[in-house]
């Protein structure tokens, strides 16, 4: 991320989020989809002496799923930025879940960076509240300052904590050390990676609207957290990318 977004952000998260986080901070989206339902199948069944049909019964389990990852904002990060997620999956479809929309929250803003949009339709999508106007703040000024990110920005260590008010909580580990920022008129760098440059922490909590959307209501960061130290993020990564 940029050197704007290393910094604190201004929204801070609810004590009870930052409590449930800390005991699990950097700890370590199931898309169905199916083709629509074939013409006639109803008919089918019929002439097959009342038979079930395994075949066209299993896609209206998931027509749902469809209809509402259909609605979901596409997000184009740009040619030369990429976010590096690690652990997509834990294996539980609510976590599951909210690790894809949390994706969702900061796929989102960087977007909404390189594309120097700070009314891209994915930011109200996937986030609303305080977290929506710090991320509308941050993103006006790389609009101002006409800064984009290129690079790979390496997202590890995310923990799901669900809370009893029927929120989410979740933090992980942002590794910034290859991220630069470009002049987007221009394309000279603004500011080069640091190759040395501590990972952020980051705290966020998860609220389900009515569509169904697991939105970032508040966050907040932190650089250099022990959590996610430069050595013990390197060595984690490594683990788990193969690279």
């Amino acid at each position: 991320m940029s050197s704007v977004r290393r910094v604190r952000r201004t929204a801070t998260v609810s004590a009870v989020v930052c409590a449930a986080l800390v005991l699990g901070a950097c700890g370590g989206g199931d898309d169905s989809s199916t083709d629509d339902p074939i013409p006639g199948a109803d008919q089918s069944a019929t002439e097959n002496n009342g038979e079930d049909d395994t075949d066209t019964e299993a896609p209206e389990e998931d027509t749902a799923d469809d209809d509402a990852d259909s609605d979901r904002p596409e997000i184009d990060l740009g040619d030369d930025f990429e976010n590096i997620y690690e652990d997509e999956s834990t294996g539980d479809a609510v976590k599951d879940a909210i690790l894809r929309d949390s994706r969702g929250y900061f796929d989102a803003v960087d977007a909404a960076i390189n594309h120097q949009d700070a009314a891209h339709p994915a930011l109200s999508y996937y986030i609303t509240g305080d977290a929506l106007v710090s991320s509308i703040k941050l993103i006006e000024g790389m609009v101002g300052s006409g800064t984009v990110q290129t690079g790979k920005a390496r997202i590890f260590g995310r923990d799901v904590t669900l809370l009893e008010d029927g929120a989410a909580a979740v933090s992980l580990c942002r590794d910034f050390s290859e991220v630069t920022d470009v002049d987007h008129a221009t394309g000279k760098v603004t500011s080069a990676a640091d190759a040395s440059a501590e990972a952020t922490i980051y705290y966020t909590r998860l609220e389900l609207n009515d569509q169904g959307v697991w939105q970032t209501v508040e966050e907040s960061g932190e650089r250099r957290a022990a959590e996610c130290s430069r050595p013990q993020a390197r060595k984690h990564w490594l683990l788990h990318s193969g690279s």
